[in-house]
C-alpha cells in the first residue's frame, strides 16, 4: 500500500541461507557476550518511531583488568577504542528530506467508525496529490483529551511540522498548548469556535457562516422577520445569539425565539408559544360566536370557512430556524404544521443537512431551505471514495481529505510551506467540501450552497461561491 510504503524505512532482502547463517553467528555472539556478563554495559533506550539521533558512541566499560579474560576475548572485546572517536551514520537523502505531519484522530473507543473513515479520506488525498517526501503519522486520540495529549506529543517526537486533528473541541484545546510550544501550526477538525487562535485552526464547519448564508440568501427573498425553535444548552445559546447578529447586520428584524428540551410536551409547548396558539385560537372562537349571531348569508359562509380552521389571525415572524435533522426535525416540523405555523405561510430554515429520503418525503417541509456542502464536489468525493473503500463516508471526511489535500500541497515548498503566511492565503481553496480559506486567528471560513427540499429531491436555489470577495480570480483547486 503506498501510504504504508512511506513508513517502512528498511526493508529485509536477504535469502533463505543466509538468514540462516546469520542467526547462527548471533547465537555465537550472544554465547559469548553471556560470559562476559560482569563486564555489563547499559543499552541505550530504542524508540519505536525509530531514533532521534543517527549517532553511535563508543560503550563505555568498567575498569577491570583484561588480563583475567581469556585470550580470545581479550583481544576482540577488551580492544580500547580511539579516544573521543565518534561513529556518525548519516541517513539517506531521502528520509532529511521528508516532511512530516501528525494525523490525529480516533481509531478506537466509541468513534473508531469516524476515525476510520476519516483517515481512509486522507489515504485518498496522499494518493490524489501527495510526492515522496510527503509522510504521515498517523496517531489513535482514542477519542479522549488525555488520548489526543499523548497522540500528539507522540507526532512532535516524531518530526512532525504540522498537525492534523483531534476531532473534539475538547481534545483541540489539549493538543493546542503542545502545538504551540513545539511552534507548529494545528488544524483541527472541531467547529468549537473558542479553541481557535493564531496557529491552532478550526476546521469544521462553524454554525456563525451557515446562519450567515442561510439568513443572507432568505434576506435576499424578502423575507425581514426572523424567529427561532431552537434546544436548551450551550450550542443553543450561541446559536441564538450568532442568529441574532447575523439578521441584524442583514438590516432584517429577530422577533422572537422559543427553547424546548428533547421531548414531545416540552417541544409541544415551545411550538404553541411560538405561534402564540393560545391568543389565536382564542381569537377563532370569539369570531365564531359572533358569526353565529348573525344571521345573514355573508356570516354563514364566513363561519362555514372558519370551520376548517384552529386558529385566527396571523403570524409575526416570515421565517424560522429549525436547527435540527433525522427524527427530530420530522417531529418538529409536524407540530409546527398541527398547530398552524404552516409552511405556506413561514419558510423553514436550517443548517443542517436535509436530504435524506426520510425528510424529503416529509409533506411539511416542502419547500424549506437550508445550507450545504457544495454539491458537485462532494458527489464527486462520496462516489470517489465509495468506489476504492465500497462504503459511504461520514461528511466530516470530506474535511479530512481537503485538510490533508491542502498539506500535502503546500509539504512541497518544504516545512516552510506550513507557515502561517502560507496556510492563510487570502484567495483560498476548493476542495472536497467547497471553497474555504483558513484565517490568521484560527477560523476557517467556508463557502455554502442554499437548498431546497422538494418532493422530488434537493434542488439548489444558490450555488456555492467560487471565489471569495476579496478575490476577482478563480480559487485554487487542492486536488
Amino acid at each position: 500500500m503506498y501510504f504504508l510504503y512511506r513508513f517502512q524505512f528498511f526493508k529485509p532482502n536477504l535469502q533463505l541461507s543466509a538468514r540462516i547463517n546469520c542467526k547462527l553467528f548471533g547465537a555465537l555472539i550472544l554465547m559469548t557476550l553471556t560470559a562476559c556478563e560482569p563486564y555489563k554495559v547499559k543499552s541505550p533506550p530504542v524508540s519505536a518511531q525509530g531514533p532521534k539521533k543517527f549517532i553511535l558512541s563508543p560503550f563505555k566499560t568498567e575498569t577491570v583488568s583484561s588480563s583475567t579474560a581469556p585470550v580470545g576475548i581479550q583481544s576482540f572485546f577488551f580492544r580500547r577504542p580511539a579516544e573521543h572517536k565518534v561513529v556518525k551514520l548519516k541517513p539517506p537523502k531521502s528520509i532529511l528530506d521528508q516532511v512530516r505531519i501528525g494525523l490525529l484522530l480516533p481509531l478506537s473507543g466509541p468513534n473508531a467508525a469516524l476515525g476510520q473513515t476519516m483517515m481512509e479520506a486522507s489515504f485518498l488525498a496522499i494518493f490524489d496529490g501527495a510526492n515522496d517526501k510527503f509522510v504521515v503519522l498517523p496517531r489513535d486520540t482514542r477519542g479522549t483529551p488525555q488520548g489526543a495529549k499523548a497522540a500528539a506529543q507522540d507526532a512532535i517526537n516524531s518530526g512532525a511540522r504540522l498537525l492534523i486533528g483531534p476531532v473534539f473541541g475538547k481534545s483541540a484545546k489539549e493538543v493546542a498548548p503542545l502545538a504551540a510550544e513545539a511552534s507548529i501550526n494545528l488544524i483541527s477538525f472541531t467547529n468549537d469556535r473558542t479553541v481557535a487562535a493564531e496557529g491552532t485552526f478550526v476546521f469544521g464547519f462553524l454554525p456563525e457562516d451557515r446562519l450567515h448564508r442561510i439568513v443572507g440568501y432568505a434576506a435576499s427573498k424578502g423575507i425581514k422577520r426572523f424567529a427561532a425553535l431552537v434546544p436548551h444548552g450551550k450550542f443553543g445559546e450561541k446559536l441564538l445569539a450568532d442568529y441574532e447578529r447575523t439578521i441584524k447586520a442583514f438590516g432584517a428584524t429577530f422577533v422572537s425565539y422559543e427553547r424546548y428540551l428533547r421531548n414531545t410536551k416540552s417541544i409541544t409547548s415551545a411550538i404553541k408559544r411560538l405561534g402564540d396558539f393560545q391568543t389565536r385560537r382564542k381569537a377563532l372562537i370569539l369570531k365564531r360566536n359572533i358569526l353565529k349571531k348573525k344571521n345573514d348569508p355573508l356570516s354563514k359562509r364566513i363561519l362555514k370557512k372558519l370551520a376548517e380552521k384552529t386558529v385566527l389571525g396571523s403570524l409575526s415572524f416570515d421565517a424560522v430556524l429549525i436547527p435540527e435533522t433525522g427524527k427530530d426535525l420530522k417531529a418538529i416540523v409536524s407540530l409546527l404544521s398541527y398547530y398552524e405555523i404552516d409552511r405556506k405561510q413561514v419558510k423553514f430554515i436550517g443548517i443542517h443537512d436535509w436530504s435524506s429520503r426520510s425528510l424529503i418525503k416529509e409533506p411539511s417541509l416542502a419547500g424549506a431551505w437550508y445550507v450545504g456542502l457544495s454539491p458537485q464536489p462532494y458527489s464527486n468525493f462520496v462516489r470517489r471514495f465509495a468506489s476504492v473503500f465500497k462504503k459511504s463516508p461520514h461528511q466530516l471526511s470530506a474535511l479530512a481529505y481537503d485538510a490533508m489535500a491542502l498539506s500535502s500541497i503546500k509539504a512541497r515548498e518544504g516545512p516552510q510551506g506550513f507557515n502561517l503566511d502560507k496556510l492563510t492565503a487570502e484567495n483560498g481553496f476548493y476542495g472536497s467540501a467547497g471553497l474555504f480559506r483558513l484565517r490568521p486567528a484560527g477560523a476557517v471560513q467556508h463557502m455554502f450552497s442554499v437548498m431546497e427540499v422538494t418532493p422530488k429531491g434537493v434542488e439548489v436555489v444558490s450555488p456555492s461561491p467560487i471565489s471569495f470577495s476579496v478575490s476577482k480570480t478563480s480559487p485554487k483547486n487542492i486536488k
